[in-house]
């Protein structure tokens, strides 16, 4: 019986030592065990195969015969190191092959002792494609950089073109006005009905061109002439808006309704004037047969706030939610709703430049409701 019981015993026992040497022999990762000088005493099989020899070369072998010339410094500080100080110690190398390719490897360095004497248990991993992913991502990363500095150059001489264009076609565009008008009235009553109708197309023209003018010089200036951010109420800015547009909304009889809105870090002048123009839409834009109602609220979301401007007028088509954010889109004909159809640029413009972003849901004949979102630092 104690027979039995030893044979079982021992049988386990070399199971047990087959199972660990299959582990330590096909492990995914190379083990070896470097003496003092760096001399290769002991390798497993995935070692030997990683750099590309039989096991039994490389045993008595120096392992920076396998560490490539560049990184030979580099491996002799690392392994005085690891020698002298105990924990895990790791080093990335470009390591040889017996048949002269190269990969990187990655070496993780334990000091022990092994028949009272100091080594270095080390383990070793092909790290190649890791660093071929790195090496390529930071090239990626390096040409999006210089993309989006040539991006945002682009993006300044535009704002400069357009602000110089702009501000340099105010002065004959207002003389274009100006002399219509005085035409009109020094030769009014030698005029045919012909030239006053031509007369009255160039100044209304040249009105309009001005208020184009007018306003795309503030689409440029979004971004160059803000002002410092601060913290402030939105609730009192809503009420400077509601005061610019006064009259406006005494003509329509509107209703504007704001209640809890928070106190947050903006330019003021900036949000103040996204406001006017958000509120200002759904006043040009209510239904004829019901007085403006619009609410502005605004809701905590994570680290943002995000505001809604709601109305109950003609409401929109679904299919033009991005369009209307574009400079100078209208959906509807000067004789129905005047303004240049820059409004809706400006505010996607301003909110933007505040880290923020901009959309509308609606529907037509019901309202619509524009967010804007606000961050809280």
């Amino acid at each position: 019986m104690q027979n039995d019981e030893l044979r079982r015993a021992q049988l386990a026992l070399e199971e047990s030592r087959d199972r660990y040497v299959d582990l330590f022999e096909f492990a995914p990762v190379g083990y070896l065990i470097l003496s003092r000088i760096g001399v290769i005493t002991q390798i497993n099989l995935t070692g030997a195969a990683l750099l590309g020899v039989e096991r039994a070369g490389v045993i008595a072998q120096r392992f920076d015969a396998f560490v490539a010339g560049t990184d030979h410094d580099r491996w002799h500080r690392h392994l005085a190191h690891a020698l002298h100080h105990t924990g895990r110690h790791e080093c990335e190398l470009v390591l040889l092959r017996a048949d002269g390719r190269n990969f990187n490897g990655h070496l993780d360095c334990q000091l022990q002792e092994q028949d009272a004497a100091p080594v270095l248990r080390v383990a070793l991993t092909d790290i190649t494609v890791r660093k071929t992913a790195e090496a390529e991502l930071a090239d990626t990363r390096e040409a999006l950089l210089r993309a989006n500095e040539r991006l945002r150059a682009s993006n300044r001489d535009l704002e400069q073109f357009a602000y110089v264009a702009s501000h340099d076609l105010q002065e004959p565009l207002r003389m274009v006005v100006s002399y219509g008008q005085l035409l009109e009235r020094k030769y009014h009553d030698r005029l045919d009905d012909d030239a006053h109708t031509f007369i009255d197309f160039m100044v209304e023209g040249g009105a309009r061109m001005q208020a184009m003018v007018t306003d795309l010089l503030e689409f440029s200036r979004v971004d160059r002439m803000g002002g410092e951010r601060e913290p402030f109420d939105s609730g009192k800015a809503v009420e400077e808006a509601k005061f610019s547009l006064s009259q406006a909304i005494a003509e329509s009889g509107a209703e504007i309704g704001h209640a809890g809105l928070p106190e947050i870090v903006y330019d003021s002048h900036q949000f103040v004037r996204l406001m006017q123009n958000l509120i200002g839409n759904a006043l040009k834009y209510h239904d004829p047969g019901r007085p403006p109602k619009v609410t502005v609220t605004a809701r905590r979301d994570g680290h943002q706030w995000e505001f809604s401007v709601s109305d109950n007028g003609i409401g929109i088509d679904p299919a033009y939610f991005e369009q209307i954010f574009a400079v100078f889109r209208r959906l509807h004909t000067r004789d129905r709703y005047g303004g240049t159809g820059i409004g809706l640029a400006v505010c996607k413009k301003i909110v933007e430049h505040h880290g923020g972003r901009i959309w509308v849901e609606s529907t037509p004949g019901a309202g619509s409701a524009f967010f804007f979102t606000a961050p809280d630092p």
